[in-house]
Order: structure tokens, then sequence, then C-alpha cells
């Protein structure tokens, strides 16, 4: 979860805590916000890299938050073992050596800021581990109307003890520039006589990919089921209608098994994110996590310090594959030729300024209307589309992810 999201999600804080079935509720506190810090981490049973997340939230009516730089960061275990934490980027604290949790173990997170405050974590244990069965796709119809792609999970805890559970994604998928051409504009000279010439493209800008995040919270409890078993939770939903779909799709899910108090914790504070319209009807709220000031009891601290264990798995679907021979989806654009021309009557090159402000990109030549009309509008030699049309880097990388698999 970043941390960005997590601000987001406290911004929308600001109405009483609903009921959460099953689980014990964290107490909303009404009263004036002041500047608050706001620290999120998860550490895992995957050894790599851990990542704690460190800002700063100012007064709600001016709806600003910052990293919060040079502070000092740790973690440690029952055992003792300390893990130190540098700064990678503003905010974000990278541990400075791979580690991973251990079970039977707990730990507990140490935040000292520049200006001296420091904050602590509970004593957080390591869960119980469940391993996601199958992760599969179907073609199916949202609320009876809105066609598209589920995502579904199958998980199964045979000791009966995770029961709660968060899940993230990652979708990547594959684009491909629909008009596309090898060779492209390159500007001989410049004002104030612009001359042109065709070169072939100097990099890839036809095959693209995106990889997306999730940024919303998703979760379920196996609390009141007969067994800890998820089947066929629907973890994403995309429209049929969503370019992302066009050629190939791959989604990876990771699922993150949770204590009781994170659970209750991030469902807090996905009801209140839904609750647009208590917005403005309440006053300002304050989510309890379970990260404190070591010096000052009454200091409101925002956030939350978790271990998961994690399960992961990955698909890869085409269009086609659910939607044979139907029409594909819409592009993210229009592209219409365009031809715009060297020079004007005023002195001015459409087609030079558009191409050094990279908004344009080629197409091919120019050639006559065939409708057997006269072109009366001045045009350029070339046809030439917006760069999002024939260049696949506006939209993506044009790197092959390691993971990525063709049919």
């Amino acid at each position: 979860m970043q941390i960005k999201t997590i601000a987001r999600y406290f911004f929308y804080c600001s109405c009483l805590l609903l009921a959460i079935n099953c689980v014990d509720p964290f107490e909303i506190q009404t009263d004036e916000f002041e500047r608050s810090v706001v620290i999120e981490g998860t550490i895992t049973n995957q050894n790599k890299t851990q990542k704690i997340l460190i800002s700063q939230t100012f007064p709600l009516d001016t709806v600003l938050m910052s990293g919060l730089s040079n502070a000092q960061v740790s973690v440690s275990d029952s055992n003792g073992s300390v893990y130190s934490f540098t700064e990678a980027n503003v905010g974000e604290y990278t541990s400075t050596s791979p580690f991973a949790a251990e079970a039977g173990l707990t730990y507990t997170l140490r935040v000292e800021t520049s200006d001296g405050r420091t904050y602590i974590s509970e004593d957080t244990p390591v869960p119980s581990t469940s391993s996601i069965e199958n992760i599969y796709a179907e073609r199916d119809f949202k609320d009876d109307a809105e066609e598209g792609m589920f995502i579904y999970v199958d998980s199964y805890d045979p000791s009966g003890e995770s029961k709660y559970y968060r899940f993230e994604y990652e979708e990547t998928y594959k684009i491909i520039a629909p008009f596309w051409n090898a060779g492209d504009v390159n500007v001989i000279a410049g004002y104030p006589n612009p001359q042109f010439s065709i070169v072939p493209r100097s990099q890839e800008e036809q095959i693209c990919y995106n990889t997306i995040k999730s940024n919303t919270i998703i979760q379920e409890n196996t609390t009141n089921f007969n067994e800890d078993r998820i089947s066929k939770f629907p973890v994403r939903f995309i429209n049929r209608d969503n370019y992302i779909l066009t050629h190939r799709y791959s989604i990876l899910i990771k699922q993150y098994v949770q204590s009781r108090a994170a659970f209750a914790y991030y469902e807090t504070l996905g009801k209140l994110s839904g609750s647009e319209s208590l917005f403005s009807q309440l006053q300002t709220g304050f989510v309890e996590g379970n990260i404190y000031s070591e010096a000052n009891s009454d200091e409101k601290v925002i956030g939350f310090f978790q271990v998961s264990t994690v399960s992961e798995e990955r698909i890869f679907f085409n269009y086609d594959d659910f939607f044979p021979g139907e029409r594909l989806p819409d592009f993210v654009s229009d592209c219409p030729l365009l031809s715009p021309p060297v020079m004007t009557e005023g002195g001015i090159s459409p087609l030079l300024d558009a191409v050094e402000q990279d908004l344009i990109t080629y197409y091919e030549d120019y050639s006559p209307p065939d409708n057997g009309l006269i072109q009366t509008e001045p045009h350029g030699p070339y046809y030439m589309v917006y760069r999002v049309c024939g260049d696949c880097t506006a939209l993506g990388d044009n790197t092959v992810p390691d993971f990525w698999v063709e049919d």
C-alpha cells in the first residue's frame, strides 16, 4: 500500500466508524486536526528489501502532505536482531540489506525524525501462512449490466489460522501503436527555412508494456466460513472496452495474511473512503493505528505497521481468448491523419514546431485525397499522427518485462 494511498484514505476519515463484522473496530476520534506524521510499512516473509514509508500531513483544509526526510528508521525482532533502513527517495526508506520475517518472532518498528521525535509500533507477530491455490479470468457481467473480465482468486489454509486477507495486484499489458511507421521525421534545418527528412526510428516504438499497481483496499476474511477457504474472490474487474485488454494482459496477485487488527484498520479506511457524501457533513476525524509517539501519548500518529506472509501468482491472457473475432476496445485516443505545412504565410512552421515539441510522429508521405476533390487547405509533405498513436513510449516502456511470455 503506497503512502499516498493511505493519505488519500485518511482525508476521507470524516465520519463515524461503521460497523465491522467479526473484527475489533478502531475508534475514530473527531477533534481539531493538526499536522501529523504518517507511517506505513509491511514487513513480509519474503527475503527482499523491505520498505517503510513516512510522510507528514497538514490541516485538512489545505489537503497537503509531503514525504518526511532524514529520519532514522529500524525494525527489530524478538531475537534481538536490528534491521536498519536508509532513505531511498523522499519519505521512502528501504532496508540496507534484504531480510525476511521469521515465524515465531515478533517485530517492532522504530522511527526517529530529524527534530528528535520518536515513534514506535506495537510488537507485531508473524501470522500464519496461506497459499494461493488458483487465479483465473472469466468473462462475465458485473451487476448484470457491465460486461468484462473478472480476475478471481482461490485460497486455502488447512490450519484455519489465517482468516484475514488483503490483496494487491500489478497488472501489465501490451501496447501496440496503431499508426506506427518504421520511419520518423528528422529536422535537418530549423528557422527560417525548415528542412526535413525521413530516417529510421532510433528505438523500439511499436510495441511497449505498461505496469500499474492497485491503489485500493481489497480484503476478505473467512471468520464466518466453515473453513479457512476463499473461493472465487473477485480481485479485479476490467470492462471489456478498456484498451488495456486489447492485446495481451497479465496480472500478478499478491495475497497478504494479516492480523485481525490490521484487517480492522484497513477495513475502516476502505469504508470511509467510500463515504464521500459524508465528507462535508461531519468534523475531521482520526483513525488510530498501532504506532505511537514514545514521548507524547497525546500526539496523533497516522498509519500502521504490520507483518504479513505473502503468496503470489501470475496469469496471462489475450483478448481473443475470451472475445474471439469480436470488436477490439477503442484506442485511448482518436488518431486523425494530420498534414501540418512546412511554412505558413505568417512565417510559422506548424510542422517544425509540432515535431520539436514531440507532439506528432510520422505515419506516411502525403498523397492527395482520392475522392476527386481539390485540396485547398495548406498541407505539408507528410501525414503525421499524434505521438500517442504512432509511438508506444508515450504510453509505456519499450523494454520487455523479465516475466513476460507470449502464447
